[in-house]
């Protein structure tokens, strides 16, 4: 009979143990109400973050425009700081020639300044198009003149009219040429 007992204690301990499990587990499970409460906290979240997101990119955007600007207004200031000082030499270079009639060293000098500025083309990039004795080449050479030719074979640059030159692989100014167009005819 004890043993009856015992397992009737054990019945209504689990009973009671089941009940307030179930009793737990209701109270654990958020009620609607709440539920919505905690879904409206996660949106106003949620939107807060998208509306930072949203500025921040507006930001960015803004800042990118001004440096893009600032890039392109000052894109020259490396070539001009370096011509300054060729503009120096021939303010120098002219009041030399008023003072002194000495036509020599006038070209020297001009010469000096030619050379100057053509070095600081060439540290920029900046290069002569090859044309006389060449092959024709349209990318490179804009043919102004056609001239017969009995020593330069057929689409030949003959005579180059004006130096072209190029921006490391972009052609800034074509050459313009006079081209062979072959033997002379008698």
């Amino acid at each position: 009979m004890e043993e009856i007992k015992k397992d009737d204690v054990q019945r209504e301990n689990l009973a009671e143990d089941e009940v307030a499990e179930e009793e737990s587990a209701e109270e654990k499970e958020p009620s609607a109400e709440q539920e919505i409460a905690i879904m409206q906290q996660e949106l106003g979240q949620a939107r807060d973050m998208m509306l930072r997101l949203a500025a921040e990119l507006d930001n960015y955007k803004k800042r990118s425009m001004r440096e893009r600007e600032s890039l392109i207004k000052y894109a020259a200031q490396g070539i001009i700081q370096e011509l300054i000082p060729i503009l120096d030499n021939f303010e120098r270079a002219i009041e030399s020639a008023s003072q002194s009639k000495d036509f020599n060293s006038l070209i020297k000098g001009v010469e000096m300044i030619f050379r100057q500025m053509y070095d600081a083309l060439e540290r920029k990039g900046v290069s002569k198009i090859n044309a006389l004795g060449e092959t024709f080449d349209p990318n490179v050479h804009e043919a102004i003149a056609q001239v017969a030719s009995d020593e330069c074979p057929e689409n030949t640059v003959v005579e180059e009219l004006q130096k072209g030159y190029m921006l490391h692989d972009r052609v800034i100014r074509p050459s313009r040429v006079a081209v062979s167009c072959g033997i002379k005819e008698a």
